[in-house]
């Protein structure tokens, strides 16, 4: 199996390096548009928790969710924003909301959809992931059938994670 499959798993991370190395430098080193608009809807995000044996549910307020006037949506981490009147800067290519202010408060910490929040930090791992795991392919010999599966489904894992995020929050 190991040496049917290494070729393919070797390409398919490579992709995914690839894919997430663009997404890196969409957001932080091309251009940003820059877009004034208005907020026209938002909606909280909550969080249901219930324990087991409990008929009872608690709410946890996890963040905001809001709507534009031109259809832009993002949401943030537990801030709610007062003001009508925003600035968003977007990427050019994968239309990515990176920041959001209003007149005197700056919102961009605090932004949770798109590549933002707990998606960049995941986006991160999976790279850090893929790296070492890229490594070990092409350079441990003595890399068993069992380390082989273990790199496959801990960055399927990690796939699955970050695509579940992307869309909870977007």
């Amino acid at each position: 199996m190991l040496q049917k499959y290494k070729k393919i798993t070797t390409q398919i991370l490579c992709f995914a390096l690839i894919f997430i190395a663009f997404l890196f430098v969409d957001s932080w080193f091309l251009p940003q548009k820059t877009i004034e608009d208005e907020i026209e809807f938002y909606a909280p995000i909550y969080k249901t928790n219930r324990s087991k044996y409990s008929t009872s549910e608690t709410k946890t307020l996890m963040g905001y969710i809001f709507i534009t006037k031109k259809n832009y949506k993002f949401s943030t981490q537990k801030k709610y924003i007062k003001e009508n009147d925003i600035i968003i800067e977007q990427s050019y290519i994968l239309k990515n909301i990176t920041s959001v202010k209003t007149g005197n408060i700056d919102y961009s910490k605090d932004l949770m959809s798109g590549f933002n929040g707990m998606n960049f930090y995941l986006a991160v791992g999976l790279a850090i992931s893929i790296v070492i795991s890229l490594l070990f392919l092409k350079f441990d010999k003595n890399l068993t059938e069992n380390g082989f599966q273990n790199i496959i489904i801990f960055n399927s894992f990690l796939v699955f994670i970050a695509l579940f995020l992307g869309m909870i929050y977007n």
